[in-house]
């Protein structure tokens, strides 16, 4: 239960948008020729309990200017509509991440530099059947200052993160392993500057990849008939124990009234179908929301443009913070009750 109280949760704060990091890395990475998987560009392995492993990466600079950068390791997880990312080196490691034994460094590359670096993994002995993704990454932190005047609010600054990585994949009795699972879990729509978003979140609690179709369809409940939105989406990754999320564009803004999204996730010849009643508030309650203090502090994007609240006149620099914590947490959760779900297997 108190697993799909913090889904619940995840979704109210989806309501708000999602911020990914910046794209811009400058700094390129690769891995042993010999090695990698020519399809996945990644490391590709099976492995036993107890296993040592170390893997190799060469870290390019391609650029004029010295980088300064952080080389890391990290938990692969769905990046905003169902492609690839990893987390940052301040989120804690659940994963296989968690099984290096080499610490993060601070790395230094001049103009046009290679250099060659060496990770050293331990395999756990109380390994379970599954796929485990990693990512050998690296993270800078450009910090950038951006001033915006709105209603005598002060300045903001933005960090702007750049990061890029090599995924490491590792596999360990797969025919053991419980199938990968795409079981929709929530909806919810918001309104940003004039236009309207709706959120979708999948979880897969399998224990390896999971590559779905999702369709969607949004409709009146007093005219469930006929479809105000129809959606086709292939997600390309959701890693075993994660949750993805999805976020279209609707044409337009939804009158105010209530809604059903009915939400089917195909995988292979199984289906998930779930149906998602909601709510869109008039523009009245909307600003009877908004009338609550909200700070000092204005968000603004890469362009200098504020980022205003747009739900319960809480700053986007809250909700979103909320939002990766509640994400992360279910994550955490979901990999628990999957290990629960293995252990007890006689």
């Amino acid at each position: 239960m108190w697993l799909r109280l913090l889904l619940v949760a995840t979704v109210f704060f989806v309501a708000c948008g999602f911020s990914s990091p910046t794209e811009g890395q400058q700094l390129m990475i690769g891995g042993a020729a010999d090695r990698i998987n020519p399809q996945l560009g990644a490391y590709v392995e099976n492995v036993e309990p107890g296993d040592k492993r170390s893997y190799t990466v060469d870290v390019t600079n391609p650029t004029a200017t010295e980088i300064k950068a952080l080389l890391y390791t990290a938990d692969a997880i769905p990046a905003l509509g169902g492609g690839k990312d990893f987390t940052l080196p301040s989120d804690e490691d659940f994963g296989a991440a968690a099984w290096y034994t080499t610490p993060d460094r601070t790395i230094t590359l001049k103009p046009g530099e290679i250099r060659t670096y060496t990770l050293d993994m331990q395999v756990p002995e109380t390994l379970q059947p599954g796929q485990y993704i990693s990512v050998i990454g690296v993270y800078d932190d450009h910090e950038k200052a951006v001033d915006t005047k709105e209603q005598a609010q002060a300045r903001f600054v933005t960090n702007i993160v750049r990061k890029t990585g090599l995924q490491v994949v590792l596999s360990y009795k797969m025919e053991e392993a419980d199938a990968p699972e795409a079981v929709p879990i929530g909806v919810a729509y918001a309104k940003e500057s004039g236009e309207a978003f709706l959120s979708v979140l999948l979880a897969n609690e399998g224990d390896s990849l999971s590559k779905p179709h999702m369709s969607v369809q949004v409709k009146q409940q007093d005219a469930i008939e006929i479809p105000l939105f129809d959606l086709e989406i292939t997600f390309d990754s959701i890693y075993a124990g994660t949750v993805a999320q999805y976020r279209a564009e609707l044409s337009g803004p939804l009158s105010p009234g209530l809604y059903v999204a009915d939400v089917t996730a195909k995988l292979g010849n199984h289906e998930e179908k779930k149906q998602f009643p909601f709510e869109v508030a008039s523009e009245e309650t909307r600003s009877h929301w908004a009338t609550a203090s909200s700070g000092d502090v204005v968000q603004v994007a890469e362009d200098g443009s504020p980022l205003h609240a747009d739900f319960l006149g809480l700053p986007p620099a809250f909700l979103y913070g909320g939002l990766l914590l509640l994400l992360f947490i279910a994550i955490l959760a979901l990999r628990l009750v999957s290990k629960k779900r293995r252990d007890k297997r006689p």
